[in-house]
């Protein structure tokens, strides 16, 4: 019986390993408009890969320098898509039980060296914006940005 157990045990643990590897699901490209309420920059950097992990995981990689912002009186996205993007920069921005009718605020990851690029209070348009990423990391790519 503790054969068994131990064998289901070790399945199940290898599901979820595998399942935890698969790529985010694909978002379309969204034009966001907003206010930048909070920002931080982030230099570039080289991320070791893991050993016989699968994807991105598995290779060094280097994460560009990007800023991460906090967007408010956003447009041009509906809520749902506006939370799953915020998850996906931070799982911690929003309590698994708060799911609010519309978000206060959206996290976005810019990609960009210099750190005076953006400021806080700018009145912002992300053109293009979309996310994809895997075990490895979260990628964001935008076609431009407005500032107005």
């Amino acid at each position: 019986m503790r054969q068994v157990f131990l064998i289901v045990s070790i399945l199940c643990l290898i599901f979820l390993i595998e399942v935890s590897a698969v790529p985010l699901p694909p978002l379309d490209k969204y034009d966001i408009t907003g206010t930048i309420s909070e920002i931080k920059w982030y230099p570039q950097k080289t991320i070791k890969g893991i050993p016989k992990m699968s994807g991105s995981a598995g290779y060094d990689r280097i994460m560009p320098a990007h800023f991460i912002i906090k967007l408010t009186n956003y447009e041009g996205i509906d809520s749902e898509t506006a939370l799953r993007i915020t998850k996906y920069i931070n799982n911690e921005a929003f309590k698994d039980n708060d799911k609010p009718e519309k978000p206060p605020f959206i996290l976005l990851k810019i990609n960009y060296k210099k750190p005076n690029y953006l400021k806080k209070g700018m009145k912002i348009k992300v053109i293009g914006y979309t996310v994809r990423g895997d075990e490895g990391g979260t990628y964001t790519y935008y076609d431009n940005i407005v500032i107005y």
